[in-house]
């Protein structure tokens, strides 16, 4: 594993890039610069719907009180005839899809709705309310490639984002003694930081393999790599896919090798797969879809939807699913402890489902009754899985997918570099500047830069003479002469200047080769780094 550095790039990058002179671009956090409008505006003006009705029904000037279920569904549509605005729109037509596609009694689904934006009760069910719940999973099978897969097959919790989602699964995996301290977990890197850092936390303590994927290539997983997951030893494998900051899909047929394994010499490893930017990806197909008894699937709304600061996110565990038959088959000690724990929640802890204990353990398991995300957060995550299900959601997809491709051309354009190949998401730029020396100088130049000039150096002249805050792949488990550029972060306009930024550094570096140190610092100890 890469050496892990002690102040964030981030912070040290836009210190650098403050003191440039320049416009400070940002293009080192992965934080979207668009906004799904149309989505919000409905939950905004189902909130104002809402409020109408609970000061309606109340006998009280003072406050309001819980709406009557029956006819809110005519109410409504009442309520929203002559608005010709894009929120109402998506209203009507989110009613009617409700009850169209999903067989929902229409004040049924109102009632969810209306109750859950004024968040006046506990949610209940605690993992996800019932009509929003059939729609999120709707949403995660249309998002994976699973749309031939039977509804009703998967149990899913809302959650505080993706964050909060592999935050619970690592936790439940711990408190369930399904990972201890020493045992083998394995990691497909480059992957989002927090992946590498929670298993050497002193609380997790575990052995990291590292199955390393191919350097900008179309297929991420060759040569055998997959092999190591063979391993009994191994008993979880974590994945981001599409990648982060390796924006690629797994292939076909690198889906195959890994359904073939899992059916047939590893059938007990739980793979944890982060799906957070499968939806920018046309025709994607997940690992969920060919191998759901061993997947644990997470998914965040914030990236596709610009809803970072929202926090909403899900975990999918198939109802069918291996890490069920592990907890059964614990030695009487280890079942001994979790009947304790989870004694308050019921007397058959035996038969407690890995979901409900991941429930129940998001709560410490003491407060289990009222776990459970916010729902007025739930019913906003129903109407972005909505904009993605409707057809009306589609232009919506079709332009962030257009942006972000000319955003990728415009910073590879200056560099001469082409994009990785086969299916990714475009949302991050992994530039390779050892390939990018390569394009504009030759060979020569690329050996001198390896040799006299310190990696880390490059992101802080970007900074420090542009105003370019990008990271360092190194903080990725990537190659060291790796950065990360999200692309969804700034405009075509930008990005073309990053291009241009990167090639004028590099032009330096080559310039300068009697003296690299006047470019950017020379190599340092690997203590410094």
């Amino acid at each position: 594993m890469a050496e892990r550095t002690a102040t964030p790039p981030v912070q040290r990058g836009g210190d650098a890039a403050i003191g440039s002179g320049h416009p400070i671009l940002n293009a080192g956090r992965g934080q979207p610069n668009w906004i799904a409008s149309t989505p919000r505006e409905a939950f905004f003006l189902l909130g104002r719907f809402a409020v109408v009705e609970a000061t309606t029904a109340s006998p009280h000037p003072e406050w309001g009180v819980t709406p009557a279920r029956s006819g809110i569904a005519d109410r409504l549509t009442t309520w929203l005839e002559g608005d010709s605005s894009g929120g109402a729109a998506f209203v009507a037509s989110a009613v009617a899809y409700g009850e169209d596609k999903f067989g929902f009694d229409r004040d049924d689904w109102v009632f969810e709705l209306v109750r859950g934006v004024l968040g006046d009760g506990y949610p209940s069910p605690n993992r996800m309310l019932t009509h929003i719940e059939k729609v999120i999973e709707r949403y995660l099978l249309a998002a994976v490639g699973a749309k031939t897969v039977e509804s009703g097959r998967f149990q899913l919790f809302a959650t505080e984002g993706g964050a909060a989602a592999m935050a619970y699964v690592f936790r439940s995996l711990q408190e369930n003694h399904l990972i201890k301290p020493g045992d083998k977990v394995a990691i497909s890197t480059p992957i989002f930081t927090p992946y590498l850092q929670i298993p050497h936390l002193e609380d997790f303590g575990l052995d990291v393999i590292d199955i390393h994927t191919k350097r900008h290539a179309a297929h991420r997983f060759t040569g055998g790599v997959l092999d190591q997951l063979l391993d009994p030893a191994i008993k979880v494998f974590f994945v981001v896919n599409p990648g982060n900051p390796d924006s690629r899909t797994i292939t076909a047929d690198e889906l195959h090798e890994l359904h073939d394994l899992l059916a047939g010499r590893r059938p007990d490893l739980i793979v944890v797969a982060d799906t957070v930017y499968a939806t920018f990806i046309d025709e994607f197909r997940g690992l969920v879809v060919d191998s759901p008894r061993n997947v644990i699937c997470l998914h965040s709304f914030s990236k596709n939807y610009g809803a970072t600061g929202s926090r909403l996110g899900f975990v999918a565990i198939h109802t069918d699913h291996v890490v069920d038959e592990l907890l059964a088959a614990q030695d009487p000690a280890t079942l001994l402890r979790h009947a304790e724990r989870y004694r308050s929640l019921t007397s058959d802890v035996a038969s407690l489902s890995f979901m409900s204990r991941l429930v129940a353990d998001s709560r410490e398991v003491a407060l289990h009754d009222i776990t459970g995300l916010a729902t007025p957060d739930q019913v906003q995550m129903g109407f972005f899985a909505l904009a993605y299900l409707m057809p009306t959601g589609r232009d919506y997809i079709n332009a962030i997918h257009q942006e972000l491709a000319a955003r990728e051309a415009a910073l590879f354009g200056p560099l001469g570099l082409q994009a990785p190949g086969e299916q990714e998401s475009m949302y991050y730029a992994l530039i390779d500047l050892q390939d990018a020396m390569t394009i504009a100088h030759g060979t020569r130049a690329t050996r001198t830069m390896i040799d006299s000039v310190d990696a880390l150096g490059v992101t802080h002249a970007l900074a420090q003479d542009h105003g370019i805050v990008v990271l360092p792949g190194q903080i990725f488990d990537a190659d060291s002469w790796d950065i990360r550029i999200s692309l969804a972060s700034l405009t075509v306009e930008e990005l073309g200047r990053v291009g241009r930024a990167i090639k004028s550094v590099l032009e330096r570096i080559a310039r300068d080769t009697d003296d690299p140190s006047r470019v950017v610092p020379v190599r340092r100890p690997a203590s410094q780094l």
